[in-house]
């Protein structure tokens, strides 16, 4: 089972990650690759770099074939998303990236997608707590779970809430 939280900023998907992982030990959490980047001395958000975003590709499908079975609070998706929002004009790294990482979104059992707006964004120290910036990651989010025809589900609610219906899916899959 290969499960994508997908969203912006601080819309808590290591949150729910955590809580799958405790509930569900067997599906490791990925490391973020973003987190893994700044370690590497790599910019984020507005700083990023073309290279940055090549290094964060490279690593993200790293990270998605080491296991089998995992829980990531980050993914391809995340990541295409936000070279579409920081490098509109950059053209042969969005065809890259796009041809790169669009053949991999197959390979998710679980999308869940997690909006914008429900939470407050707390500053983790990594990423921007610019609410404009995080409603822009969300367009190009859905932008791209569109266009790719995606499947995904739409999480909303407290962290319990979502926390519940997950095991609900999980339930339902098996």
């Amino acid at each position: 089972m290969k499960i994508a939280i997908i969203g912006a900023q601080g819309v808590g998907k290591t949150t729910l990650a955590r809580q799958i992982n405790s509930h569900y030990p067997d599906l490791k959490i990925l490391p973020e690759a973003a987190r893994l980047a700044i370690e590497a001395g790599y910019k984020l958000d507005h700083t990023a770099t073309t290279e940055t975003e090549l290094w964060l590709i490279a690593k993200q499908i790293e990270l998605e074939s080491g296991e089998d079975e995992w829980v990531a609070d980050r993914c391809g998706i995340d990541l295409l998303a936000y070279i579409h929002l920081l490098f509109p004009k950059e053209s042969s790294l969005i065809e890259f990236a796009t041809k790169t990482l669009v053949p991999r979104f197959s390979e998710y059992d679980l999308v869940l997608y997690l909006p914008s707006g429900q939470f407050a964004i707390e500053d983790d120290g990594v990423r921007t707590t610019d609410f404009k910036f995080q409603q822009d990651v969300d367009q190009r989010i859905r932008d791209i779970l569109e266009k790719h025809k995606i499947p995904f589900v739409r999480m909303v609610g407290s962290p319990e809430e979502r926390l519940a219906r997950v095991k609900n899916l999980l339930t339902s899959i098996k």
